[in-house]
């Protein structure tokens, strides 16, 4: 099962999959019609290890949605490569922070584009402290509740091919915030990374989470740290169903498997860092 998993994953950034293993990849109808709604929360299909446990917390139900942006879908090429950044299912601002986003141009494309690729406004992280927002205290929270580790960070040469780390997550497992944040970025707008949700912490440190079936949160919204704010999917440039997950400091990309914890780290990576 876990070499299967490994198979998947390597198969959703563009390595291709044996014909056997095809079907697996393909997703059923019936896993296109749950995207197109809220998923009702179950337990994660994938059962955690013994060695890579997931956290003893309870699960949260998903924050309520009051209502959803007009279900669009963003179509294109990377390469030869065609994808569709969808169906859209994000929330539609409302409220205190709705306000909160539109005063410091949070939400839109160019948010996201700077908070994915360089350091964050000076006027963001001044908004933090006023909010409760502190510098992350390490290790992190696991996103995917009985997720495991597939891939991690890729280089070809000295560029960088894939940018974070994809963790095991059937539609609609729930997905958590690793720590606490200001929701920078709600919406499907980022060429291949489907569903996308993006925060940002206290340090001016930023979590990216892609590929998502629907999301729960939307820009200038408080985050805490193990909230349920999204479901994991199967969106943009992704063959089968997970999380891809990225973290960056300072604008830079960096291994979030360092900052987890040991628990959930593959033993071979245990050994690297210590």
């Amino acid at each position: 099962m876990r070499w299967t998993w490994l198979v998947l994953l390597l198969a959703c950034d563009g390595v291709p999959a044996a014909p056997e293993l095809q079907s697996r990849i393909a997703v059923t109808e019936s896993t296109r019609a749950l995207a197109l709604e809220p998923v009702d929360l179950a337990e994660p299909s994938v059962e955690p290890s013994a060695e890579r446990a997931a956290e003893p917390v309870e699960l949260d139900e998903l924050p309520e949605v009051k209502g959803w942006l007009p279900n669009e879908e963003r179509c294109g090429h990377q390469g030869r490569r065609a994808y569709c950044n969808g169906p859209r299912q994000v929330p539609e601002p409302y409220g205190e922070a709705a306000r909160r986003a539109r005063e410091l141009g949070l939400g839109t494309h160019r948010a996201a584009a700077e908070l994915i690729r360089t350091r964050p406004r000076p006027e963001w992280l001044d908004a933090l402290p006023e909010l409760g927002i502190e510098a992350p205290h390490y290790p992190l929270h696991w996103p995917v509740d009985g997720g495991r580790f597939g891939r991690g960070l890729q280089f070809r040469g000295r560029r960088i091919t894939h940018r974070g780390v994809d963790i095991t997550a059937e539609v609609g497992t729930p997905v958590r915030a690793v720590e606490d944040a200001l929701v920078g970025y709600a919406d499907n707008t980022i060429a291949g990374y489907g569903n996308l949700l993006v925060l940002l912490h206290g340090g001016g440190e930023v979590s990216a989470y892609a590929h998502l079936t629907t999301i729960h949160a939307f820009p200038g919204q408080v985050i805490r740290r193990g909230q349920t704010i999204a479901t994991a999917g199967n969106t943009g440039v992704s063959r089968g169903p997970h999380l891809h997950f990225e973290w960056r400091e300072g604008g830079e990309v960096k291994s979030p498997m360092e900052r987890f914890p040991d628990v959930n780290v593959p033993r071979w990576m245990l050994a690297q860092r210590r």
